[in-house]
């Protein structure tokens, strides 16, 4: 092996010896090169005046601190009119002037510093025999100063919370590049306009629905084209289902009943007759309080009134409010529904003697259970806490309205859950026919199929919904920038993806660092 491999940059140096101790190896490397460049008039020059030498520390060797010791030259600049007369020699693959640290240990420790952060980054350092101080890693992030593009033709739009609902920023994405370009301190219109009139090359720019951004689109590039982000219009769309069969819950729960209490569920023999609890304390509590709620709104009170006599968020009464009946809380009705299809085996497998869930869960997966351990490990739970003998877990509560909208918009491979929502569908029609509109829409979106979008609309004014035409005239605001979104190449996945990066580098720094910290450590590319 050539020693100068070793060497940062060995057509500058060579190696004179090695000096090594337990916790120390020192290199000692004199510079080669025939001549020299003056700093201020880069004349080369030959004519050496003195010697001199150097010690800088260089990447750890298996965990062993490394010096270099150089022996490096001053020479004399022969142009007459330079004012310099005298200059040191420079090596800037290998050392930057007065630096005590070598080009390459820079890079790692900048690395560590913008990837790690302080704290983090001071103990890895510490692991490398590096040692370096979360200060000094601080100060490394603060004076490698951003380099923000100005050729930006594709632009992604998108806020984040300092603090969740309180306070927020804005990121801006290069989409081409695929990679973040600046932050923004909040997300003010004039903040955002301001910033566009620097760049008036952008053409398009995607967002979500924010009525801020696109106002500060329209006036900083009147001319760039407005994409509203897809996920953004689907997830708006999931909402509004959601939000009208919190109101349909009677349906919901007779048409479970009328699928998974009389058709398909296995006949598990009754061994002992116990009833299950099916209200805890916390439930009881909440049934009162949803109680409360009916009772002062029939008495006239506004939805802020009752929000500040029951201690509940604004969103939480209206829940309230527009449901038919109390709305139970689920915990795992989806694992329970598929399990019971297994349940009459794991009962029998019970009583036999065997109460290892991670074996009964073998057992049945070898006959075609999809589910994971943890769900077996939770159906059989309370036939572990139960002093005597299994109870029947069979629930009276049915779906929740959230993965009902799943159900609706998204086909499912499961017989059961198709059968479910045909029977609400024909229980309630008005559910029907928003299935209808929510598949179309859905398939507008994913597919592209904006000419589409028109015919769409004129199904939803003769549905008699109004909440769905509610929601489109809403949409309708923003109209050429939704149907963008069903015709462009472009969205606002990537961007999403970034905010995701953003917040973890953000929850890393635990709030402790300047705003300016964590834009360095988010445009930073290694």
């Amino acid at each position: 092996m050539n020693p100068n491999t070793l060497l940062a940059d060995p057509e500058a140096l060579e190696i004179e010896k090695f000096l090594a101790d337990d916790n120390l190896i020192k290199i000692v490397v004199r510079s080669v090169l025939p001549t020299a460049s003056c700093p201020n008039c880069q004349q080369s020059s030959s004519s050496l005046k003195t010697y001199y030498t150097r010690s800088v520390s260089d990447l750890a060797w298996h965990g062993v601190a490394v010096r270099l010791v150089l022996k490096v030259r001053k020479f004399r600049c022969r142009n007459e009119i330079c004012s310099r007369k005298v200059f040191c020699e420079r090596l800037p693959k290998v050392v930057a002037k007065y630096a005590r640290r070598t080009v390459r240990l820079n890079e790692v420790i900048s690395f560590l510093a913008f990837t790690l952060g302080g704290r983090r980054g001071a103990k890895a350092t510490r692991k490398l025999n590096i040692a370096v101080g979360k200060d000094t890693l601080i100060r490394t992030i603060r004076r490698r100063s951003p380099n923000i593009p100005r050729d930006v033709k594709v632009l992604g739009v998108d806020d984040f919370a300092f603090r969740k609902g309180q306070t927020y920023g804005t990121l801006l994405v290069d989409l081409e590049n695929r990679k973040p370009i600046d932050l923004l301190p909040d997300r003010q219109s004039e903040t955002l306009k301001n910033w566009l009139l620097k760049r008036p090359d952008i053409e398009i720019v995607t967002r979500d629905r924010s009525i801020s951004y696109a106002e500060a689109i329209s006036n900083g590039l009147p001319n760039a084209e407005q994409v509203a982000d897809r996920w953004h219009l689907l997830k708006n769309l999931s909402e509004l289902l959601e939000k009208i069969l919190m109101s349909e819950q009677c349906s919901i729960k007779e048409a479970f009943q009328a699928i998974f209490q009389t058709q398909h569920l296995p006949k598990i023999p009754k061994i002992v007759e116990l009833e299950e609890k099916t209200d805890s304390i916390a439930e009881t509590a909440r049934r009162e309080i949803y109680e409360k709620a009916k009772k002062l709104f029939s008495q006239g009170c506004g939805i802020r009134k009752i929000g500040r006599e029951l201690g509940l968020n604004r969103n939480t009464v209206r829940k309230y409010l527009r449901a038919q009946e109390f709305p139970q809380r689920q915990t795992g009705q989806g694992s329970k529904t598929t399990l019971r299809r297994y349940a009459e085996y794991l009962q029998k497998r019970w009583l036999d003697g065997e109460q290892n869930a991670q074996q009964l869960f073998e057992e049945i997966k070898a006959q075609g259970f999809p589910g994971s351990v943890s769900a077996v490990r939770k159906f059989v739970q309370k036939w572990r806490n139960c002093s005597e003998k299994p109870i029947n877990l069979v629930s009276n509560k049915g779906y929740s309205p959230r993965r009902t909208v799943k159900m609706l918009l998204i086909e499912t491979d499961q017989n059961e859950e198709k059968e479910y929502i045909k029977k609400l569908c024909e229980i309630n029609p008005k559910i029907g026919k928003l299935q209808k509109l929510g598949v179309e829409f859905r398939s507008i979106i994913r597919e592209k199929r904006a000419e589409l979008f028109d015919e769409w609309l004129k199904k939803v004014a003769m549905s008699e919904i109004t909440e769905l035409k509610n929601w489109v005239r809403n949409l309708l605001v923003d109209e050429n920038a939704v149907r963008a979104a069903m015709s462009s190449q472009w969205s606002n996945g990537q961007t999403e993806g970034q905010v995701n990066r953003l917040k973890t580098i953000k929850r890393q720094m635990y709030g402790r660092a300047n705003f300016d910290l964590l834009k360095a450590r988010v445009l930073y590319q290694n």
